[in-house]
């Protein structure tokens, strides 16, 4: 993507603009007109006025000829395309200096470019959710399947991990979640422990209804033949937690995000230095990426907010993350998601050897997939 505007060229010039008219280096620019953007009055550069010159063709190629052909002319001070430069957009939620995550995985690089979209679907599996927060419901979507009706969270898990991934954000209350808009589905579960029958169900339900993210805070030492074929018939990316043992998973593997499956991620935790925590799973080839996962601050049950530490609090920065690239990059296949999510992480001494990648960058994913078009054009 080309960091400037088409069709328009900034130029400083030492004339007055009647002179610089009858100039053959811009006889030579095809333009519509020239306007007057700043006349600096006494300056060391001898500027008379800077201009912004309206070019007829609105294409990089005339932005860079017209530089070009303009660079030669004697009453040209400088000149330069109308370059472009990003908002590092911020929402205004009253605790967001205490969401240190945020700036971790540098989402305020990737929030100029995406928020999210209330259709953006996204599967929670886990212990409920407190449906009446405040920060929430405007986000929350209740599954048609019966079974999943009863959503009440009593453990405050899946409460937390919501509102990583989707509290509502720019809304003056309390906390923004990675996504700050997002059709958030919570399956309840379990409560203190996941049933398994009913997490292949909802990853059944999501598998027929297109839910393309799911988010998977939990796991276990037990390999389930029977969740590892929901998972593969599943098409759409599964974030799951590394575990909080403080072993290595290419050793002693956690599932399900140990399943050696190409649609899954699977998530260690980072503390504010950056640093794995001590209880954080590891593993250079069953963990894949890390995510801030220790004192996090998000929504509790009771319309309250809480800190809580885990991998489980780690995997909902990513499931955000992945929310915000299927918006801005609707088409992107469950593979090219999980490329772009784990290409773009970022390498730090602490995780090396740790992770198959890195620390999530949200910034660096949104950049790659605002560049894909750019490169296979």
């Amino acid at each position: 993507m080309d960091n400037f505007i088409n069709g328009r060229v900034v130029a400083a010039v030492n004339t007055s603009i009647e002179q610089f008219k009858t100039s053959p280096f811009l006889g030579k620019v095809d333009y519509e007109k020239i306007e007057v953007i700043h006349t600096p009055g006494d300056n060391d550069m001898d500027i008379e006025h800077m201009v912004l010159i309206h070019l007829r063709c609105n294409r990089p190629k005339s932005v860079n000829a017209s530089v070009a052909r303009l660079h030669a002319c004697p009453f040209i001070v400088f000149v330069e395309p109308n370059f472009i430069g990003d908002f590092h957009r911020v929402p205004n939620d009253p605790l967001l200096g205490e969401l240190y995550g945020m700036n971790t995985i540098n989402a305020s690089a990737a929030w100029h470019c995406v928020t999210g979209h209330p259709h953006a679907l996204v599967g929670v599996l886990d212990s409920g959710v407190d449906d009446t927060h405040l920060d929430l419901i405007e986000n929350l979507r209740i599954p048609s399947d019966p079974k999943f009706n009863d959503i009440k969270d009593f453990t405050g898990h899946g409460t937390h991990v919501a509102g990583t991934i989707g509290a509502v954000g720019n809304n003056r209350i309390g906390i923004t979640g990675v996504c700050w808009h997002a059709g958030m589905i919570v399956f309840k579960v379990g409560d203190r422990n996941i049933d398994l029958a009913s997490a292949i169900t909802a990853i059944h339900y999501a598998t027929i209804n297109d839910i393309p993210i799911l988010n998977c805070s939990w796991g276990g030492r037990q390999h389930s033949e029977a969740l590892r074929f929901a998972i593969q018939q599943y098409k759409g990316l599964v974030i799951a937690s590394a575990g909080n043992t403080g072993t290595n998973n290419d050793t002693i593997p956690m599932y399900p995000a140990s399943y050696r499956l190409p649609n899954i991620i699977s998530v260690a935790a980072t503390d504010q230095n950056n640093r794995l925590t001590r209880f954080s799973n590891y593993g250079e080839r069953n963990v894949h990426i890390a995510a801030p996962g220790a004192d996090i601050l998000s929504t509790a049950i009771n319309n309250k907010y809480e800190y809580k530490s885990g991998t489980s609090m780690a995997t909902p920065h990513v499931t955000g993350a992945a929310v915000l690239l299927k918006v801005f990059k609707p088409n992107l296949t469950t593979t090219q998601m999980r490329s772009i999510i784990l290409s773009t992480a970022t390498r730090t001494p602490e995780t090396d050897s740790k992770v198959s990648t890195g620390i999530l960058n949200v910034g660096a994913m949104i950049d790659m997939a605002r560049n894909l078009d750019h490169h296979t054009t």
